[in-house]
């Protein structure tokens, strides 16, 4: 929770993004994969359900953002 990733659990025994059914993924884990996959984020934009942005989506995405949306590109 405080980190901003996705556990890997008893119950979730799988990384976000080898699930063999939904991909859930924090703003973090995509991060991440798109760092390990040589992806430059040149733009993010964290909203809610209204694509409304605001300071506190800004200060606290992984709390407060329903959809993120990214602009990226190969390093």
């Amino acid at each position: 929770m405080f980190r901003g990733r996705m556990p890997v659990t008893q119950n979730l025994t799988y990384a976000w993004y080898d699930t063999p059914n939904i991909h859930l993924c924090t703003v973090a884990d995509f991060e991440v994969l798109c760092d390990s996959l040589g992806i430059e984020i040149m733009q993010r934009a964290v909203v809610d359900n209204a694509h409304r942005s605001g300071l506190g989506l800004r200060l606290l995405p992984h709390l407060l953002g329903e959809i993120c949306l990214y602009r990226l590109r190969r390093r």
